[in-house]
């Protein structure tokens, strides 16, 4: 019987042994799903035409072309007068390759494959409203946009910047890809 119950008492232990450990902290995950998002463009695709340039206006490290705005319409984004909205306001989680070394620099491509890929340059989204600001890319921004009706718009621009010196730069397609997602937190 003594046996018995050191066996038992043994494998007691044993069994607490293996499931005791130093617990240091916690991670407490909080978040909300909602029942109505806004529909970005009608859930097409938006094409931002950037334009032609030359290597050689690009005379500095970080020479921006000229900014092409563009806009980013918005449907049945959840929106209530009498405040029983799930949300007031997003913001844009943009994700894209980016230039090695410079985080909001989006890297261009030959995505579409129409031929060979510029190098040396790479695309910046800004805020029309704050047009020295990139948006991050690959982040959440700080960036805070208020929902003001079921359909509005956010106003954006782009433009090439440079990251080498203009005789550097390669001749070629400057395309890039970037998903948009629209964070209501």
């Amino acid at each position: 019987m003594k046996t018995k119950l050191k066996l038992l008492a043994g494998g007691i232990f044993m069994a607490m042994a293996v499931n005791s450990y130093a617990i240091d902290g916690a991670i407490n995950f909080h978040g909300a799903i909602i029942t109505q998002a806004c529909i970005i463009n009608g859930g097409q695709d938006i094409d931002v035409p950037l334009g032609t340039f030359s290597a050689a206006q690009f005379q500095t490290i970080g020479e921006p072309s000229p900014k092409i705005p563009f806009t980013i319409p918005l449907a049945n984004c959840p929106y209530a007068t009498d405040g029983s909205q799930e949300t007031d306001h997003f913001r844009i989680w943009l994700e894209a390759a980016t230039v090695p070394g410079t985080p909001n620099l989006i890297q261009v491509a030959d995505e579409f494959k129409d031929g060979t890929a510029a190098s040396g340059v790479g695309i910046r989204i800004v805020d029309a409203a704050n047009p020295d600001t990139p948006l991050p890319i690959n982040t959440l921004p700080e960036l805070v946009y208020d929902i003001t009706g079921e359909i509005m718009n956010v106003n954006l621009m782009a433009y090439y910047e440079s990251f080498v010196e203009s005789t550097s730069i390669t001749a070629g397609v400057a395309d890039a890809v970037v998903n948009v997602t629209l964070d209501y937190r």
